[in-house]
């Protein structure tokens, strides 16, 4: 019923602003595989090492999920409005919650050409560079998005809170200019803030960044976020534009800490009383380079992309805890860490040991995506991903997923589904994952 009722919500709002928009789209995905939840299958059997004192054993879980995505999308010269609602039910042991229900979206109004401005608690990929896209995941990181919502704190994304302001809320404004003979020399600068829940109240951040395209030659752009902070983060980018069907950019980054691209890997820490316990964190990387190409063979019906992301050496910026004699934390600092190193607590001013890395490793990022259109009702793709860290084989995840698309007859939208098959090598020896992704999306325009 609160579904229902928000959606209807949605609409209505949408509704009283239509006589100023020229283009009305819905957008509806049901099933599983979903845009911002996309880590919860259909059907997922998964296999993991669980480490204890008296010796690893391996679990195993069987999980099904579920959801819904509705999305509503209304388009003029100077107004733009777009909402989702994402459900999910998942019986998941390791999801936040069985039920997620997460509503977002974002107002985005420009009263000119050189000025325009936009609130909401996500902006998607809205205001993304061009020379930022990684073509094989179909996907621009945050680093490359001249607005953001949440960089730096994915913590307080997607979790199972039912309110608006879990997913904090960010405003924005940019200025547009073009000029040259043929207006072919465009320049975006965009400046920004988010406001997310910390501890006690709510925190901000603040971004700013700009992009220079070129028409049909070059485009180049970069981004600083969260720059008031010591871990602030930057993304500088250049892409080429001047031949048709293919993708070519590169890309530099600093404070590299997008977890859907690097992997996990095994720390040592220590209980209260001294003994080792092994746990899996995820990796940051404080210097980054990335590449990203492509080509449609539009003759053949096939395409290939590729993504790489690898960090420069084995450091990250990371934080040191200070605590007092009775284990307060007192003091946080952030710092340039090692990963071959051990990371410490301070108690009482001397140093106690607390996290130390397997290894010294260098994390390390690729994506292969291959594409093949057998007829204009369907599609094969099979992807290859592989996240590890140079220096720590043990710390190597990989997945290959055939996928298929139909196109449904009388404009019913399309099916996709697929097998994703995953080894961890951090977490278990072998085959750890297979997985049924199912979705049928379908889409309603309306001009007016």
């Amino acid at each position: 019923m609160k579904k229902i009722f928000l959606t209807a919500a949605v609409l209505t709002a949408a509704a009283s602003v239509s006589v100023y928009s020229e283009k009305l789209t819905i957008k509806n995905t049901i099933g599983s595989d979903l845009d911002t939840l996309g880590e919860y299958d259909l059907y997922s059997h998964t296999k993991q090492k669980v480490y204890s004192a008296s010796g690893d054993t391996i679990s195993e879980n069987d999980s099904l999920a579920f959801g819904d995505e509705l999305q509503a999308e209304f388009e003029s010269d100077s107004i733009e409005i777009k909402g989702r609602l994402e459900f999910l039910w998942t019986d998941n042991e390791e999801a936040y919650s069985d039920l997620i229900f997460i509503p977002s979206g974002y107002v985005y109004f420009k009263p000119s050409q050189y000025f325009s401005v936009a609130a909401g608690n996500n902006f998607y990929k809205r205001f993304s560079i061009p020379s930022a896209y990684l073509a094989a995941a179909d996907d621009t990181t945050k680093y490359g998005r001249l607005l953001t919502d949440s960089l730096g704190h994915e913590e307080y994304f997607g979790t199972d809170s039912f309110s608006v302001f879990s997913n904090g809320f960010a405003l924005g404004a940019t200025s547009e200019w073009n000029w040259g003979d043929y207006n072919q020399f465009n320049l975006i600068l965009a400046a920004g803030s988010t406001m997310y829940p910390g501890k006690n109240e709510f925190e901000s951040a603040y971004d700013f960044g700009a992009d220079f395209n070129v028409t049909e030659f070059m485009d180049f752009g970069f981004t600083v976020h969260n720059f008031t902070a010591e871990d602030y983060k930057m993304g500088f980018f250049a892409g080429l534009t001047s031949i048709d069907n293919l993708i070519l950019n590169a890309a530099f980054y600093y404070n590299f800490t997008t977890s859907d691209y690097l992997p996990e890997t095994c720390v040592i820490g220590n209980d209260d009383e001294d003994n080792d316990i092994y746990k899996f964190k995820k990796q940051s990387t404080k210097y980054a380079v990335g590449l990203s190409g492509g080509y449609n063979f539009e003759n053949l019906g096939f395409s290939i992309y590729a993504d790489v992301i690898s960090g420069l050496n084995d450091e990250y910026i990371g934080t040191i805890k200070y605590y007092d004699s009775n284990g307060n934390l007192i003091d946080t600092k952030t710092a340039t860490i090692s990963r071959g190193s051990t990371i410490v607590k301070y108690k009482n001013g001397k140093a106690k040991r607390n996290d130390k890395f397997t290894s010294g490793a260098i994390p390390f990022y690729h994506q292969l995506r291959l594409s093949k259109t057998i007829s204009e009702n369907l599609e094969l793709e099979l992807n290859f991903k592989l996240r590890t860290m140079f220096g720590d084989t043990d710390s190597t995840w990989t997945t290959l997923y055939p996928k298929v698309t139909v196109a449904l007859p009388s404009d019913a939208g399309s099916i996709s589904t697929g097998i994703r098959f995953d080894w961890n090598n951090a977490q278990y020896d072998g085959l750890s994952s297979v997985s049924i992704p199912l979705t049928w999306s379908y889409k309603f325009k309306k001009k007016f």
